[in-house]
């Protein structure tokens, strides 16, 4: 199977767009994740990655405990269908200069595919 469903992440993990940034990377730590889905409502809005934190975050100096996911979270959410072939992928990350794609199946998100994946197999066992 090289379609991208072989190899995303899933379940999708996500925060609240209100919640800290201090939350969301708790969380992020405890799910050894190094991605969140920020969510308004039913709705995803947005990613943060770990990449995010740094560049958004520290090297700004804001502080965790009072930035909202929503002030540094990456928009919108690049998606790509769970049938699409992993080249497709890799091709469409490299252009847009990202390392976390959303996988949608009927219109709806159901998992996180990171470059990382694509290179080491992927699954519910690798870090997003």
């Amino acid at each position: 199977m090289d379609d991208i469903s072989g190899f995303m992440n899933s379940p999708v993990l996500s925060v609240a767009a209100q919640s800290t940034a201090e939350e969301g990377a708790k969380y992020m730590c405890d799910k050894n994740v190094t991605s969140l889905l920020i969510k308004e409502g039913d709705d995803y809005v947005g990613i943060v990655t770990a990449a995010d934190m740094m560049k958004k975050l520290v090297a700004k100096g804001l502080d965790p405990k009072s930035t909202r996911m929503s002030t540094i979270m990456s928009k919108p959410v690049l998606t790509m269908g769970h049938h699409m072939p992993r080249s497709e992928a890799n091709e469409f990350m490299v252009r847009k200069k990202i390392k976390h794609l959303a996988v949608t199946r009927d219109g709806e998100i159901v998992g996180v595919l990171t470059t990382n994946d694509m290179v080491s197999g992927g699954g519910d066992d690798s870090l997003y």
